[in-house]
């Protein structure tokens, strides 16, 4: 049997794995709270350097109204923080900003209002994509790298159950104390909005100059960082906490614990006393409790958890409480070894790991074929991870789909219209050209990244309806040598990405 320090050596190695990766995110937390404070600190900057006196600026002149010029050079902002709340999902501040935009009427003070809230919400929605991703793989790896220490530890294995993205996501998201992180990191978000808002108010009532306005700014900032940096290592710890209790009783061998502090001047009162040096008597596994016989017990929380055994392994009960499937782990096997035999041994386990990997940038991807696809996607984000990940054909085939809609739709951030007899041969790269004929849409041209024709669309039958049956009807354009293309005579039906790209239009001249 293992000694106690052996054990304690394994879980600390585990622990610190995971909270070396918080320490990580933090660091890069500290920039982009940085990166946003300079933002905001130059919106102020140009906010005074435009409306101030002797570098001050009343209540009374903040809540002026922007005149005509400073009108239309916001809406432009506004177009940018419009565009950047759609990539990043965030469609409660997509609706506001949209309110906004129609506005005829906006103060000095409502329009650097919301420059700063569109710095807020680019960071916090940052904040919350990267906190989840954090939190997933903190679990992933806590979980079977403690199955992994257990098995190897005592040179007896058993089958386990391996994870996928609903359990994880399940994991994670679950509330404890109230509410889960994602919540909570909205919460410090409108209380950081609110705070700062106020300050800036009761800036312009004192007069303060704009140094004074910017530390202040800077102040409430460094405030809101150290509220996301407890959040963040608070919830690390809870799910190491979650991870370890739900391996060691996937293990199939633990069924005691003791808790692991950190000991030094720092440690507090709860965790000295809840550390095994100081409390002989191990936890029953079915006790666990986080906050109570399980960490963490605080904010900002440290301490872990230890695996006891008592002296001796009754391997044969362990077999026989497993249905028999006991299998001896070899002791000199590397993590590494150890998770490609027991989690990667099949095709099955292999997809599952890849979903859980690629958790975000898929949920992301899928966010986006939604969007443009609509109910041509899968209805779940785990439906869609099946098609991905199982399915090769439907999925290439959803994803040319895509592809082919995407670029239609992009080419029509560029779009012009006239009327004209002859619609113009060379454009805009990547741009689109209708053409009109006594008010009615005729055709639709879509140029390629060279300016070239790429697509042509007709609406009408041209008033010859034996030559041109379909309606509407298609034209490509193909690349006959390096750099001429030539119009295919031969006219179709409308393919199904052009049909979703263009169903606006269609519907029109229906």
């Amino acid at each position: 049997m293992k000694s106690r320090d052996y054990w304690k050596k394994r879980s600390e190695v585990v622990a610190s794995r995971q909270f070396k990766k918080t320490d990580d995110y933090i660091l890069s937390l500290h920039l982009e709270y940085q990166e946003a404070l300079n933002s905001i600190q130059k919106d102020i900057e140009v906010f005074y350097a435009r409306f101030s006196q002797n570098n001050e600026i009343s209540l009374g002149e903040a809540r002026k109204l922007l005149n005509s010029n400073q009108l239309n050079e916001f809406k432009m902002d506004l177009k940018e923080f419009t565009r950047k709340a759609k990539n990043n999902k965030n469609q409660q501040w997509e609706k506001e900003l949209n309110n906004v935009s129609y506005k005829v009427r906006v103060t000095r003070l409502q329009a650097l209002q919301t420059q700063i809230r569109s710095a807020i919400e680019d960071l916090y929605t940052k904040q919350k994509d990267d906190t989840t991703d954090l939190l997933s793989g903190i679990y992933e790896d806590t979980y079977y790298r403690n199955i992994f220490e257990v098995h190897k530890g005592l040179g007896i294995g058993v089958n386990f159950a391996k994870l996928d993205t609903n359990i994880i996501n399940k994991v994670i998201t679950e509330p404890w104390h109230g509410d889960n992180y994602s919540s909570r990191i909205w919460k410090n978000k409108e209380k950081l909005i609110m705070e700062l808002q106020t300050n800036l108010a009761q800036a312009f009532i004192r007069g303060d100059s704009i140094d004074k306005t910017s530390k202040i700014i800077a102040d409430r900032m460094e405030v809101s960082r150290n509220r996301a940096r407890t959040l963040v290592n608070t919830e690390s710890a809870n799910i190491v906490s979650k991870a370890t209790f739900n391996s060691y009783a996937g293990s199939g061998v633990v069924k005691k614990y003791q808790i692991l502090a950190t000991l030094d001047s720092r440690t507090s009162e709860i965790c000295r006393s809840m550390d095994a040096a100081s409390k002989k008597e191990p936890f029953d596994l079915n006790k666990w409790e986080v906050g109570v016989t399980a960490p963490p017990f605080h904010a900002n929380c440290r301490s872990t958890t230890i695996a006891y055994f008592d002296d001796a392994i009754d391997e044969e009960r362990i077999a026989r409480d497993n249905q028999g499937k006991a299998y001896y782990v070899d002791g000199n096997m590397s993590y590494e070894q150890w998770y490609n035999k027991y989690v990667k041994g099949n095709s099955k386990e292999e997809i599952a790991e890849k979903k859980i990997q690629n958790r975000v940038s898929d949920n992301q991807q899928y966010l986006k074929y939604k969007e443009i696809l609509g109910n041509l996607t899968p209805k779940s984000f785990a439906d869609f991870q099946d098609l991905k990940y199982n399915d090769v054909n439907k999925w290439n085939e959803l994803q040319y789909l895509y592809k082919d809609v995407n670029w239609q739709l992009k080419s029509q951030n560029k779009l012009t219209n006239d009327s004209v007899h002859k619609v113009p041969f060379i454009g805009e790269p990547n741009s689109v050209f209708d053409n009109y004929k006594d008010g009615v849409l005729d055709s639709r041209r879509y140029y390629g990244r060279t300016g070239k024709p790429r697509l042509d669309i007709h609406f009408t039958n041209h008033g010859n309806s034996k030559l041109h049956p379909i309606v509407p009807h298609s034209h490509d354009w193909n690349l006959k040598d390096e750099d001429i293309v030539v119009r295919d005579k031969n006219l179709r039906e409308l393919s199904k990405a052009e049909k979703i790209a263009n169903k606006s239009v269609c519907k029109k001249v229906k």
